[in-house]
């Protein structure tokens, strides 16, 4: 890559920090909500909480779940594309697709419900390198998830529970069960993510 590119990849990083920083400041103060309640609620430091709202941090995807479920708010917020206007359908092109890396987990999340109306259905591609995994620490978020692996295979650990999925395979579960995945083979696995928040209607 030229030092052109390199340099505008750098900007367009920057500048990504810098607006998923105020979009979760934004968030945080729309519920009057200070950085120390949202710190309490999150579990997440409140230096860490400061530090990405200033553009200075990029959240580990665990945080960024725990941020987002303290603040009733989808994972959207990461990607540029919060489901704000209210709409009868959704389509979503593949070049239009909200898109979000965490380098440090060899992790991409593009976004396939962008558009539609909040907090009813959550569904993401995710690209996982191999020996990648979610963190060390289980993660519990509301609702259900479901996994569809598209390429490769994902293992899961489901409160102790060792579950394998490979390319074709579903795994279904009530995500507010402690779980972690990784992915311990030697090529990429391409999931699809269901999420849902557990709404009654």
């Amino acid at each position: 890559m030229s030092e052109t590119g390199q340099t505008d990849s750098a900007k367009t990083a920057a500048r990504a920090a810098d607006t998923l920083g105020l979009r979760l400041r934004q968030l945080r103060q729309d519920q009057e909500m200070s950085i120390a309640a949202l710190a309490k609620r999150s579990g997440v430091p409140a230096s860490t909480i400061s530090k990405i709202e200033n553009g200075l941090l990029k959240p580990s995807l665990v945080n960024a779940i725990n941020l987002a479920t303290a603040l009733d708010a989808n994972l959207g917020f990461l990607l540029d594309r919060t489901r704000t206007r209210h709409a009868r359908y959704s389509v979503v092109r593949r070049n239009q697709r909200g898109r979000r890396s965490f380098p440090e987990m060899a992790l991409v999340l593009e976004d396939l419900s962008s558009g539609f109306v909040p907090g009813l259905l959550e569904s993401r591609i995710g690209t996982i390198g191999p020996g990648s995994h979610s963190g060390e620490e289980y993660m519990t978020h509301p609702g259900e998830e479901l996994a569809h692996v598209l390429a490769g295979r994902l293992t899961y650990d489901i409160d102790g529970s060792v579950v394998e999925i490979g390319q074709g395979d579903s795994l279904h579960f009530g995500s507010d069960t402690p779980h972690r995945w990784y992915n311990d083979g030697d090529a990429p696995a391409e999931v699809l993510w269901v999420f849902s928040d557990g709404l009654s209607f």
